[in-house]
């Protein structure tokens, strides 16, 4: 579903080129390119009303500028997905790319997926917590116009009930993921 949507959605691509060919190895990759290939990016809560965005069917994208080089915030980004919880599947240096562009997730951090999505509820269950979560996390790193890295994180996720062969949930993100990933940055960086 998420390649489906992504496939029909292309704006939602951080970068041109096909933000899900292939996956590269997890050996160490060099910092990325200070001039990234970006082309595109929707920014939920922008202001721009005359192409609205419906967060119930797309990902959404946070970001967070923070205080280091594109090497510094690069080499910080293996340990924040470790910390995170989440296997990294791909990495572009090239374009300043790494995450995993869908796996199924049960936690983020030791953390339910329900403090991290809006999947539904009912009956006072929330979806993300009982149902087959299919999570995917890009972060993408460009130089900041004043200095510093901006850390723009994609998030999409979909949500199956593993009892019923219908159709899966596109959860909506609370934007509590999104920051933490930036703080997680910046906390690094710090140290």
């Amino acid at each position: 579903m998420i390649f489906e949507t992504l496939r029909r959605h292309p704006a939602l691509l951080l970068l041109t080129g096909g933000l899900l060919a292939g996956c590269a190895p997890r050996s160490a990759a060099p910092p990325p390119s200070a001039t990234p290939n970006l082309t595109t990016v929707i920014v939920a809560g922008s202001t721009d009303l005359s192409d609205p965005l419906d967060l119930r069917r797309q990902a959404t994208v946070g970001q967070r500028t923070v205080n280091g080089t594109l090497s510094e915030v690069w080499a910080v980004l293996p340990a924040v997905f470790a910390q995170l919880g989440i296997e990294i599947t791909r990495i572009d240096s090239g374009e300043g790319v790494i995450g995993n562009p869908g796996y199924r997730a049960r936690r983020v951090e030791g953390q339910r997926l329900s403090r991290f999505l809006d999947c539904g509820r009912s009956f006072g269950r929330d979806y993300a917590d009982h149902y087959s979560v299919t999570l995917a996390v890009l972060v993408q790193l460009v130089p900041a116009p004043d200095g510093g890295t901006v850390v723009r994180t994609v998030l999409d996720a979909y949500a199956q009930d593993p009892s019923r062969s219908g159709g899966a949930v596109h959860c909506i993100t609370w934007g509590s993921l999104e920051r933490r990933i930036g703080e997680i940055v910046a906390e690094r960086l710090e140290t």
